[in-house]
């Protein structure tokens, strides 16, 4: 059976022969692909939508992925020529010496960033002779990687003994207490490869310290916006505990019929949203008036409303059950059942908003769907037979053929 992969970060076409490669009928995305002289024809072979980049092996090299650290001890240990092609990160420690890089013990090559100590920035732009990357210095000590999401806080401020070179891979936050002034005394400098999450009085001390935010996007929280991490759901009991609230939030809120006008403008003062608010029809002026941002979607319903958020699969027998016409959002994915009736769609949904995914067995219902359908910034897609798919992959971090 044909195999469709979606994303892959690194494909490794070392072993590769005409054989391994046979079932793969296409790749969507890699980020970097590798290959030896050998078969390097296996890869016009493949159906790739997408490459990052592409390097060959040389013979006899190995490969590593991650933080490769070179220091004095590792060096001094080397008794025979090691032959590395480096996919990630070179730290080479303040320790090491010129002529130790130099001696031809150590052969890389490398794909990524060595972070190099000033005196040697020399002998590391030898590093990358071959392959792909880049050279950054750093002074006093080595640089510190954090992968994933990292919060920046007063403790970890407070735990740094010597101005630190911090480089973080994903999402960077600061915390909303964050004394500034021990920031620009303990932070030396700053690079973020994803994306940082801060707040407004907070911009001027990123900038200080950034040398360039090409490789992230910066998120700017408004003075005053109290960050909403998940989703909102407010009824006349929860929304009591909020006095002229400003909110910032990248989630859905959804405001229950019970709260009234009075309740809604004592609560809430600002809401500055790039996901949906949903509300009763009774309201929808009150919410459009605290919008800080003209592009926030506002769906309200008349009598209730339905939100997937999630992954979900309707039976016939689900739609009958509802009492009145329901509006339907759906943020995540919806999957319509086989038997599910056109007469169950069209007495039960007045009203569709397709943020996400609805997925239908036959092409007739997506007409009938696209009648009551008010936002559509999704996909509504005929689900396609098993025989179509063959076997799916998605997303695959490292692939080796």
């Amino acid at each position: 059976m044909s195999q469709r992969i979606g994303n892959v970060g690194l494909l490794n076409l070392v072993n590769a022969t005409e054989e391994s490669i046979k079932g793969v009928e296409r790749i969507e995305n890699v980020g970097l692909v590798l290959y030896g002289k050998e078969n390097a024809h296996l890869l016009t072979k493949l159906n790739i939508g997408n490459i990052g980049s592409s390097l060959e092996i040389p013979v006899g090299y190995r490969l590593f992925n991650g933080v490769f650290t070179l220091d004095h001890n590792y060096l001094s240990s080397i008794v025979e020529p090691v032959f590395l092609l480096v996919n990630g990160v070179v730290i080479i420690d303040k320790n090491v010496q010129a002529d130790q890089v130099q001696s031809g013990q150590l052969n890389l090559v490398v794909n990524g960033t060595v972070y190099s100590p000033s005196h040697l920035s020399g002998v590391a732009g030898k590093l990358l002779s071959k392959g792909t990357g880049a050279v950054e210095t750093y002074h006093g000590a080595p640089p510190r990687l954090e992968n994933g999401k990292f919060t920046l806080t007063n403790s970890f401020l407070q735990s740094v003994e010597e101005p630190l070179y911090l480089v973080v891979n994903g999402l960077l936050t600061f915390a909303q207490d964050l004394n500034l002034d021990q920031f620009n005394e303990k932070i030396n400098k700053l690079e973020v490869n994803g994306k940082i999450s801060l707040h407004e009085n907070q911009e001027v001390y990123l900038y200080k310290k950034v040398s360039s935010l090409t490789t992230c996007i910066v998120e700017v929280i408004p003075e005053g916006y109290e960050v909403l991490a998940k989703p909102l759901r407010l009824n006349a009991r929860s929304i009591r505990r909020f006095q002229k609230k400003k909110w910032y939030t990248n989630k859905p809120v959804i405001i229950e019929s019970d709260v009234s006008r009075e309740m809604l403008t004592k609560a809430v003062e600002k809401i500055y949203s790039t996901s949906v608010i949903i509300c009763p029809e009774e309201i929808e002026d009150l919410v459009y008036e605290r919008l800080s941002l003209m592009e926030t979607e506002v769906l309200p319903y008349e009598n209730n409303f339905i939100l997937i958020d999630g992954e979900e699969v309707w039976t016939n027998d689900q739609f009958l059950a509802l009492d009145q016409p329901v509006t339907l959002i759906v943020n995540g994915q919806l999957i319509l059942d086989g038997d599910v009736s056109e007469e169950a769609l069209r007495s039960k949904v007045s009203t569709l908003d397709v943020l996400g995914e609805v997925i239908v067995r036959e092409k007739k219902f997506k007409g009938i769907l696209q009648n009551v359908i008010r936002l559509n910034t999704g996909t509504i897609e005929v689900e396609k037979g098993k025989e179509e798919t063959g076997n799916t992959l998605q997303n695959i971090g490292e692939l080796s053929l």
